[in-house]
């Protein structure tokens, strides 16, 4: 796989984690991750942590996390971020690509965590070839849980048809990969069905729940034209909490979460 090139920290969380349309959808995830780990002291291995945003989330809530990521930039902030919330007792960075995750060796975890679209960086083959190294890092019954970018968006179609973007309104449902990134740099971009997903870690694990991220709520690059519009983006998200539970409607949000349960 050719290596990405990794989008500049501080565009990351100027355009995304603190765009407000990223913090609406980041809360969305939150929500359902802390209701899930309930238990503090929970061992948690992330994968792509890029800023390390919710690596101090999950430290706060009383969890135990190692933050990976390939970018040594991106590490560099997140070692930051964790010492300025005063967690970095709760936290170690460790920059690991993908492809070292079979060589990891760590005592087993509860969870293994990666969020926003970090596994949509790799192919359908190379993602297959993660089910064995993710299972083998989590205890019996240890979860998996991915939020990736689907290939199709309602609201990013709708958004680039009514403009006459005929290309962009259909580039997710494309087999090659898309150029995607901020300021600038960015990655190469695959987009998978989530039933593709759960096909592909059958073998090993079992799924919990499906349901999307963004469904209502848009893609953060329409920040432009949603940021300023606080109480629209809050009826926006409530209609995506109302929706959750029904899973076919991930397919179609700007990101979905998947749980999984290891189960062999």
């Amino acid at each position: 796989m050719a290596s990405p090139l990794a989008p500049d920290p501080s565009a990351y969380d100027r355009e995304f984690t603190f765009s407000r349309i990223g913090m609406v959808q980041r809360r969305e995830v939150w929500g359902y991750m802390d209701h899930m780990l309930h238990m503090p002291g929970m061992q948690v291995l992330e994968l792509n942590c890029g800023t390390g945003t919710d690596a101090v989330h999950l430290a706060r809530n009383g969890h135990q996390v190692l933050a990976t990521d390939l970018s040594e930039e991106m590490l560099k902030v997140a070692r930051e971020k964790a010492r300025q919330f005063g967690v970095e007792d709760r936290i170690q960075h460790r920059r690991l690509s993908f492809d070292d995750l079979a060589d990891l060796a760590i005592p087993p975890v509860d969870l293994v965590f990666s969020n926003f679209g970090g596994l949509n960086c790799i192919d359908a083959d190379h993602l297959k070839q993660l089910v064995d190294p993710i299972a083998d890092v989590l205890k019996p019954g240890g979860r998996f849980i991915a939020v990736m970018m689907p290939d199709r968006c309602m609201a990013e179609t709708a958004y680039h048809f009514l403009g006459g973007r005929w290309t962009e309104a259909v580039r997710r449902g494309r087999h090659d990969p898309v150029w995607a990134g901020l300021s600038g740099s960015g990655v190469a971009t695959w987009y998978h069905d989530p039933a593709f997903l759960t096909s592909a870690f059958r073998s090993r694990f079992r799924v919990v729940n499906i349901r999307p991220i963004g469904l209502f709520v848009p893609p953060t690059y329409l920040e432009h034209r949603f940021g300023h519009r606080a109480a629209l983006l809050e009826r926006l998200a409530r209609w995506d909490t109302r929706l959750a539970r029904w899973r076919w409607t991930a397919r179609y949000a700007d990101h979905y979460l998947v749980d999984l349960e290891r189960v062999r």
